[in-house]
């Protein structure tokens, strides 16, 4: 009876360490693989909603200052004085180009900081929940079909955002 004992014992740990084996293979075998919209990752972003608030400011006081201008030209537009409407043409001109110019620095200052942000907190979310690839969709073709099995947007997006929000 002891040797049946001993036999049933070794065949169970023998079919325990097969199993560990088999599974031990399987996990390490299979890789472990996300898609997220990066479009919307990055528009619902908090820090780049604050970052738009703060150039929104900005323009809004540039273009508040270009329809002063506007409306000094219309009250001028037929009026005989012609340099003060050449001058007032020349600030609207400029007020115009400012107003381009500091959009566009705002919107790459934008892209560049919260990227510079995002980047490494995708990396940490992809290394704490064990992903060995993070495909970035970003409407322009780099993934042309994704199962919603595959899209963790939702969950990286307030992910990122608890950490903006704590400070971190």
């Amino acid at each position: 009876m002891k040797k049946a004992y001993q036999y049933l014992l070794n065949l169970l740990l023998v079919i325990i360490a097969a199993s560990l084996i088999s599974y031990l293979s399987v996990e390490y075998r299979v890789k472990k693989i996300a898609m997220v919209d990066a479009v919307k990752l990055f528009n619902d972003y908090h820090m780049k909603k604050e970052l738009e608030l703060e150039a929104k400011q900005v323009l809004d006081n540039i273009s508040h200052k270009s329809d002063s201008v506007e409306n000094e030209l219309k009250v001028f537009e037929k009026s005989q004085n012609t340099s003060k409407k050449n001058e007032l043409v020349q600030y609207s001109n400029y007020y115009r180009s400012k107003y381009e110019e500091e959009y566009k620095k705002s919107n790459q200052i934008i892209n560049e900081e919260v990227w510079k942000r995002l980047n490494p907190l995708i990396s940490e979310y992809g290394k704490d929940k064990k992903y060995n690839l993070i495909l970035g969709a970003n409407g322009m073709g780099s993934v042309l079909y994704n199962d919603a099995y595959y899209d963790i947007t939702d969950d990286i997006l307030k992910y990122v955002n608890s950490k903006y929000d704590k400070g971190l």
